[in-house]
């Protein structure tokens, strides 16, 4: 059996699923620590997410400061973040927009299949 070792975390939970947003960072952290190559997204509703684990009243500020400063956050949907009107809210908390031009600025999210990136989507 083949291990995979690196993995594409996608964070689409809405604000009712914290508790999905918040496994997210939490597994994408687990496998970082413990030498995988980890890449968490944020897509779909899960673009409001940064701007509420930013704030320093929330729950779960320091897990999600924590994955910002392991690296492991690489960005949020660009196309999605227009839709629901977070890009800039997304960038002040510290995450980059990403979006592909052959997927209409949407994550490249068969890149990353091609890649060898075992997907995780939450």
């Amino acid at each position: 059996m083949t291990i995979a070792n690196k993995f594409v975390i996608i964070i689409q939970a809405n604000q009712q699923d914290v508790g999905k947003a918040v496994h997210g960072l939490l597994y994408g952290y687990e496998l970082h620590e413990e030498g995988f190559e980890v890449d968490i997204l944020f897509d779909g509703a899960g673009t409001e997410w940064p701007n509420e684990f930013s704030k320093a009243e929330h729950p779960f500020n320091a897990v999600y400061k924590q994955a910002m400063k392991s690296g492991i956050v690489k960005g949020g949907c660009q196309a999605c973040s227009g839709f629901f009107d977070t890009a800039d809210e997304m960038q002040e908390a510290g995450v980059p927009l990403v979006g592909n031009e052959n997927t209409g600025g949407h994550l490249p999210f068969a890149q990353y299949i091609k890649d060898g990136y075992f997907p995780i989507v939450l």
